[in-house]
């Protein structure tokens, strides 16, 4: 891949948006997928789903089961190992080319936080 690569995610997933139970809908990055798109040279990623981690009551049920409190949010915490940045509740993706478009991301500032709602914007060529 080339350096400076994004990678979207469309799950489809964007249509449940705004839902009551859009958390619980979906599928999401495992830690092991999140290393993966790191290790192949992708430090910036997005999804069109609720979060970037499998839904949550996935997590909640694996980390009760296992006692593993690092089950919640475990692709999050890859970052805590491998510095990438992920963008989540993307919408629209399923009108993109799969190639070929630059995106533009415009995050709110908000000192001391480790995220921020932002405006992710695809240019076309």
């Amino acid at each position: 891949m080339r350096p400076g690569m994004i990678v979207l995610i469309k799950t489809g997933r964007d249509k449940y948006n705004g839902m009551k139970n859009f958390h619980k809908v979906g599928t999401g990055m495992s830690a092991e997928a999140t290393e993966w798109l790191i290790d192949q040279g992708i430090k910036v990623m997005g999804i069109d789903q609720w979060g970037w981690d499998l839904p949550l009551p996935y997590m909640a049920k694996k980390a009760k089961e296992s006692g593993n409190s690092e089950l919640f949010w475990e692709a999050h915490l890859v970052g805590k190992k491998k510095e990438y940045c992920h963008m989540e509740q993307l919408v629209n993706l399923d009108a993109l080319p799969y190639t070929g478009f630059k995106v533009a991301v415009f995050p709110l500032k908000i000192v001391g936080a480790s995220a921020a709602p932002a405006r992710v914007v695809a240019l076309m060529d």
